[in-house]
């Protein structure tokens, strides 16, 4: 079973860091001069702060009186501002774009390659499988040579088989036609005509004698060779059966190798999809123009 290192398919690319944006050209001052006492209020209400004064001596009421004022205001150049934030927001969108695009790319090439290992086991199992079918198909050839052999002497015993057996009863009524050609001849018997019935009789006996054995070395012979059959065709189902119960174990032990090494590639690939690098909400930067006033068609100011 080939190994998979995930860390060769992982950059690990770390998020960069903002810069801290400088607002210092963000605002600008303002300034004004009034003369007329009615606005200063208005004006103070709207951010303004009085600078300086010029006042000059009422004859009618023996006061001074302040007749111009000098103002300034600090405000927000929300181009300015917006520019920068927007530049932000867009580099980190297009950051967490990347980075999530990146895992995903990542994850693809690990599943790929499990998927090109996985395949490899398999082509492998079926090249097992081609080297234990050529060695079971030696075995069955040893053993069918074995056989053979075994059959040639079984045969050859077959054959020869009931060989004494014809002789003894070849002896055997042999000796009773002597036997009768003794005592009919001692007892003036012997004749042409009643010799003939004699020996017929003994002729017929010795005919029995015979198909029986015949009969019995025929039984005898067809059930050693199905034993003999039954013998083989049993030798040959163990041996399958010995080859498929190796082969399956082979095979469940691969397929659980390989099926753990994918369960904890899978865990790994499953904790990494979990993983979300988060970015900015493109429709933000809408809400931030238009808060900042850029909505508005009077902005910029003219």
């Amino acid at each position: 079973m080939d190994k998979i290192n995930p860390a060769a398919y992982i950059t690990d690319t770390d998020p960069v860091d903002e810069e801290i944006i400088d607002s210092s050209h963000w605002y600008e001052a303002q300034h004004i001069t009034l003369t007329d006492a009615s606005q200063i209020q208005w004006m103070l209400a709207q951010g303004w702060v009085i600078t300086a004064t010029v006042s000059e001596l009422n004859e009618d009421t023996g006061h001074y009186e302040v007749f111009w004022w000098a103002l300034i205001r600090r405000v927000l150049r929300p181009e300015f501002a917006l520019q920068d934030l927007v530049a932000s927001f867009t580099n980190a969108y297009n950051e967490g774009r990347s980075l999530n695009d990146q895992r995903y790319d990542e994850l693809v090439a690990i599943y790929n390659v499990v998927l090109d290992k996985t395949e490899d086991s398999l082509i492998s199992l079926e090249a097992d499988d081609a080297t234990y079918n050529k060695l079971i198909e030696t075995l069955i050839a040893s053993v069918s040579a074995d056989w053979t052999a075994h059959n040639a002497d079984v045969s050859g015993d077959l054959t020869s088989y009931g060989a004494s057996e014809r002789a003894r009863i070849t002896t055997q009524f042999d000796n009773q036609l002597a036997a009768a050609r003794v005592s009919h001849i001692a007892r003036g018997l012997y004749n042409s005509t009643v010799w003939s019935s004699v020996e017929a009789g003994i002729e017929r006996e010795r005919a029995v004698a015979n198909t029986n054995l015949e009969d019995k070395i025929t039984e005898k012979q067809l059930a050693l060779a199905d034993r003999l059959y039954v013998l083989k065709a049993d030798m040959n189902a163990k041996i399958l059966a010995a080859r498929d119960r190796l082969r399956t174990s082979l095979h469940e032990l691969e397929t659980q190798r390989v099926g753990l090494r994918n369960a904890v590639i899978t865990a790994l690939t499953g904790f990494m999809e979990r993983r979300e690098d988060s970015y900015p909400d493109i429709a933000s930067i809408g809400n931030l123009a238009t808060s900042l006033g850029a909505g508005n068609v009077m902005f910029p100011a003219p």
